[in-house]
């Protein structure tokens, strides 16, 4: 049975305001900008993970393959890996024997807080019966494959890296230190802030959104609430792309405040 959302919104008068009037009671929004976590080994005292759950069937021992795909399914539901999750002991793994094939778990205990490496430390025990049989604490290495956006040919600072210059590729994501950016990344909003030769994945430090408003440029301001939509002119008082917050001056009324970059000289301020 699906649900309903009510949604109630009080609307503001707007129609009767001039642009000057309109403009005096426009003020800066704030925005925390999104932090990113810290790449740390995680320590003893981490948040406890709900474990994956992997069940063997007529086996008396676990061998590489049963761990390692226990392991992959574990990581994956941890982090939210998307791509393809890749493993590979560096240590030579024993068959370990188990007295209850049908029910056993592998429960990470811990592992990286910043993500996989290529080459990472991860702790681990096994139960079965609901007894631990045994605890590890490994170095694995790990691929994730997924496709990213590569340059079909040398991409020069401030050019549009759009659908045909660049061309996406499956690529193992661990394999270099850097960012990559998606192949479901809308690049038409993007320009290059550096050069990039040939044949290379883009990284998101190859990349800056691309400025749609100007610094001193004449704007259009839309100012929305609800289905009721007016416009006035403003003054953009930085650069900004897609999405990004700029401040705008009221021509009428000098008045400074904050407004989103909707399009190409246009921003728009929501109440």
């Amino acid at each position: 049975m699906k649900a309903h959302l009510a949604i109630f919104v009080s609307a503001l008068s707007l129609a009767s305001l001039s642009a000057s009037e309109l403009g005096s009671i426009l003020s800066p929004v704030a925005y925390a900008p999104a932090q990113s976590p810290a790449a740390s080994f995680a320590d003893s005292h981490s948040a406890p993970q709900t474990p994956a759950v992997v069940t063997a069937n007529g086996q008396s021992s676990l061998v590489e393959r049963d761990v390692i795909a226990a392991l992959q399914r574990e990581l994956v539901a941890r982090y939210s890996i998307e791509g393809d999750l890749k493993l590979s002991f560096l240590q030579p793994w024993k068959p370990l024997p188990i007295s209850n094939a049908q029910d056993w778990k592998l429960v990470v205990d811990l592992a990286p807080n910043g993500g996989l490496t290529s080459t990472s430390q991860v702790r681990f025990h096994i139960e079965s019966g609901g007894k631990t049989v045994g605890d590890w604490l490994l170095s694995v290495r790990a691929q994730i494959w997924r496709p990213i956006w590569f340059s079909t040919r040398r991409l020069d600072r401030g050019e549009i890296p759009d659908g045909s210059i660049c061309s996406p590729k499956n690529f193992d994501i661990l394999s270099e230190k850097l960012s990559f950016v998606p192949a479901d990344t809308d690049l038409s909003v993007y320009e290059m802030a550096q050069t990039v030769s040939q044949e290379r994945p883009l990284s998101w430090r190859d990349i800056s959104l691309r400025p749609l408003v100007k610094k001193g440029q004449l704007v259009d301001v839309v100012v929305a609430e609800g289905a009721l939509n007016i416009s006035m002119k403003g003054i953009s008082l930085g650069n900004g792309g897609a999405g990004e917050m700029v401040s705008v001056r009221n021509i009428d009324s000098r008045k400074e405040f904050s407004a989103k970059v909707i399009n190409i000289n246009t921003v728009q301020v929501k109440f």
